[in-house]
């Protein structure tokens, strides 16, 4: 009985629950590497599986190049005398006379400084002129009298907030009301007062390069 025993284990030591026999320790096992035909059957395989998805073209402006922001120089006015030069924003020109016309733009070999150096050494034929945050935004009209003064300016008319040049906006002005008709026989109701106020504010005369 105890060499039936011993001669059991003996067996089962001899053949691992496995079934196969480990690579003895440091070996390199070796494994089957697929062939480049092989992998290109089985790209093709998937395309044809899993067609990648067709992107219509989008209709319209390219909204990278419709929204990108202008550079400095396309959204300023240059103004140059005496051998200066300073850059102040589009719109910001409210009167041009004709004997200030050619000191707009850029001269060769002026020398660019800032507004104020520049308004200091030209205060004679440059002529500021205060606005509001709103006025600037084209929400509010500027003063009548400031507007009709400009047809007898000789000098150039500049708008400043804070004491820097800046775009005067075109006035928001909105349609004029509609006559509604009532009854027959009645009337037709007028225009509110307050739209026939604004629809006759006085616009701004903007200069344009």
């Amino acid at each position: 009985m105890k060499t039936s025993v011993a001669s059991f284990f003996g067996i089962i030591l001899a053949f691992p629950a496995s079934g196969v026999e480990a690579p003895p320790a440091g070996t390199v096992v070796m494994r089957e590497v697929a062939t480049h035909e092989q992998i290109v059957e089985a790209a093709r395989k998937a395309k044809i599986e899993n067609p990648l998805p067709e992107f219509k073209p989008v209709e319209g402006a390219d909204p990278t190049v419709a929204n990108r922001p202008q550079s400095l120089i396309a959204r300023s006015e240059f103004i140059s005398y005496g051998g200066m030069t300073s850059l102040v924003p589009k719109r910001a020109v409210l009167h041009v006379p004709k004997e200030m016309a050619e000191r707009l733009g850029m001269k060769d070999g002026h020398e660019i400084g800032s507004w104020l150096d520049f308004l200091n050494a030209n205060r004679g034929w440059i002529r500021t002129v205060p606005v509001t945050r709103v006025q600037a935004e084209g929400r509010e009209a500027m003063p009548e009298a400031n507007l009709k003064s400009f047809a007898k300016e000789k000098r150039l008319v500049i708008a400043t907030y804070q004491d820097g040049p800046i775009s005067i906006m075109p006035l928001k002005v909105p349609p004029p009301a509609v006559e509604t008709p009532g009854a027959p026989g009645a009337p037709a109701r007028p225009a509110s007062p307050a739209a026939a106020t604004t629809a006759s504010a006085p616009t701004i005369n903007v200069a344009t390069p």
